[in-house]
């Protein structure tokens, strides 16, 4: 699993395979210290990458069982971060006229799709079989492994939602022609993604949150949006900006790995106040696109 090594090495863009490539920035994983990452930009689309190290190996241990441990993944009561954003989600989705079988890609612990279960005939899948595990005990239906080695019989979702899981992905192209398989006619696919192209980004910088490669590996634009879904034959029908719960603590932990202050990262991970604060610095886009 990993980055074709033209991509890697920055020679074509994931998205739209354009060779108008230029080096942005170079990042060190705020996971594994030892990894270094480039991130690229394309000219032709706008979209940034993440080119460097992915194998197995990593992915295991950026997604072991402290990645759905920390005070954003955990659901400590229904004011928790996680949980609060669960619901609002499901209530954009039916506010949109959405219902059906859905599949939630990238669920985690399942909090999401509990939620969902009160609207939708709702699952998951999470790379982490610790997640999933543990998601178990909501009594919902989890399952662990590879959306794209995962066998779903083809059009049998309404619903496909990657809340912030797209950017994770070493191919967005098989992922999205996955996405197209299991949906219905008229089905529809909602992501959340990391946009490359924001004011936020542009002002941060290499500070931005949201380079945290191998978690991110892409960074979106509204033009690679487009051609990446329409190429595979959706149809984007909305794209907003939604403003999201972050718990107080994790939100302290960002901004202290973006400014490179190590030394409180384990005294804010470990930190009480979870405070669930709303946040929308329009760097996030939710985009809701129909099979057509």
């Amino acid at each position: 699993m990993s980055i074709e090594r033209g991509e890697a090495e920055g020679k074509a863009c994931p998205v739209c395979r354009g060779t108008a490539i230029a080096k942005v920035h170079e990042l060190q994983s705020p996971y594994i210290e030892s990894l270094f990452y480039t991130i690229y930009k394309c000219s032709d689309c706008g979209h940034r990458y993440a080119g460097g190290p992915i194998s197995q190996e990593i992915l295991d241990q950026v997604y072991g069982a402290a990645f759905h441990s920390t005070s954003q993944q955990r659901a400590a009561g229904p004011g928790s971060s996680i949980s609060i954003n669960a619901r609002q989600r499901v209530r954009w989705l039916t506010e949109n006229g959405l219902r059906g079988k859905l599949l939630d890609v990238g669920s985690g612990r399942g909090y999401f799709v509990k939620a969902a279960s009160s609207a939708f005939e709702a699952q998951g899948i999470d790379y982490s079989k610790n997640a999933t595990e543990y998601g178990r005990e909501l009594g919902i239906c989890l399952s662990s492994g590879d959306f794209l080695e995962a066998d779903y019989a083809p059009g049998y979702f309404d619903v496909l939602t990657f809340w912030d899981v797209l950017a994770s992905m070493t191919n967005v192209h098989e992922t999205i022609r996955k996405s197209v398989q299991l949906l219905r006619q008229g089905g529809h696919a909602i992501f959340t993604l990391p946009m490359g192209d924001s004011l936020a980004c542009r002002i941060a910088g290499p500070r931005w949150p949201l380079w945290i490669p191998p978690v991110n590996l892409h960074y979106f634009s509204k033009n690679s949006v487009n051609a990446l879904l329409n190429k595979h034959g959706f149809e984007v029908v909305r794209m907003v900006y939604l403003a999201k719960r972050v718990s107080a603590n994790f939100l302290l932990l960002k901004l202290a790995r973006s400014f490179g202050l190590k030394r409180l990262e384990a005294p804010l991970a470990g930190a009480s106040f979870s405070w669930a604060i709303p946040v929308n610095l329009g760097d996030i886009l939710t985009v809701m696109a129909r099979k057509v």
